[in-house]
């Protein structure tokens, strides 16, 4: 019911950001010394953490190597097989990995911790003594503890079912997002066809606009609101002997004689 609640409380506010950057969060929902949500390719810490190469190499490796596997989980990257996994330090030993889309990740991590195996001291054999000389450990120490530097505590089976569960709720917002982007690109793509539909088809008209004013068989002349001259074809300049290189730019009324300009 805790667990059922925690999700509840992570899921009603902004997914899925919000299961990293307000509270309850993933590690509330699950013990570790750190967490990160990789979406969209930009990291999401909490904790204690890989570092961003290292969490790179994490993701390439789970791909290259487990690859039909929509998580792991292991309370020792480095019996898991991880080549990094000694430079991560006893920051970083276990972890539980979920994939929610094809390029993004959820990760819990645990750091070290002793593991402590206790050898209880051995009955005294017949004959068998500390004769201050020679001393028998298992006989002289009742306990010793053996460390087990590059292992976390495990991840317990109720703590794994919440992570799943987690998995399977976000994989719907995620691909929701995924569809609006890709409905969004799609629309984008079409306006800008469009967008290139209707420029080439008015740069066809000027260019027939232009044609049909370059060979018409009377004089045609054009201006812009300013006056100046920007269409003079080929039969005007033939009339008013100023060639087409001369006319344009220039205001109509210093085309013209003084007379007709009054």
């Amino acid at each position: 019911l805790k667990t059922q609640t925690l999700l509840c409380d992570m899921l009603m506010r902004d997914a899925p950001l919000g299961i990293v950057s307000q509270s309850p969060n993933i590690m509330d929902l699950v013990k570790s010394d750190g967490a990160v949500l990789l979406y969209k390719n930009k990291i999401h810490r909490m904790g204690l953490t890989p570092t961003d190469v290292q969490l790179n190499d994490i993701v390439s490796w789970l791909i290259e190597y487990h690859v039909d596997s929509t998580g792991l989980s292991t309370d020792s990257l480095y019996d898991a097989g991880f080549p990094g996994a000694l430079a991560l330090g006893d920051a970083v030993c276990g972890m539980a990995a979920v994939r929610i889309s094809d390029e993004d990740w959820l990760f819990w991590f645990r750091s070290h911790t002793a593991a402590e195996i206790r050898w209880g001291g051995a009955k005294h054999e017949p004959g068998e003594k500390d004769d201050g000389r020679k001393m028998h450990p298992r006989s002289s120490f009742r306990a010793f503890l053996e460390v087990v530097k590059t292992r976390s505590l495990p991840w317990k089976d109720y703590e794994m079912d919440a992570i799943h569960s987690l998995q399977l709720i976000l994989r719907n917002p995620f691909k929701e997002v995924e569809a609006s982007e890709s409905e969004t690109k799609t629309i984008h793509t079409k306006l800008n066809d469009l967008r290139i539909d209707g420029l080439q088809e008015l740069e066809a008209v000027t260019a027939e606009m232009v044609r049909l004013i370059e060979t018409a068989s009377v004089p045609i002349l054009a201006v812009d609101i300013d006056g100046l001259v920007n269409g003079w074809n080929s039969k005007i300049a033939e009339l008013t002997g100023l060639p087409v290189d001369e006319a344009i730019g220039k205001h109509l009324l210093t085309l013209v004689e003084d007379l007709s300009a009054e």
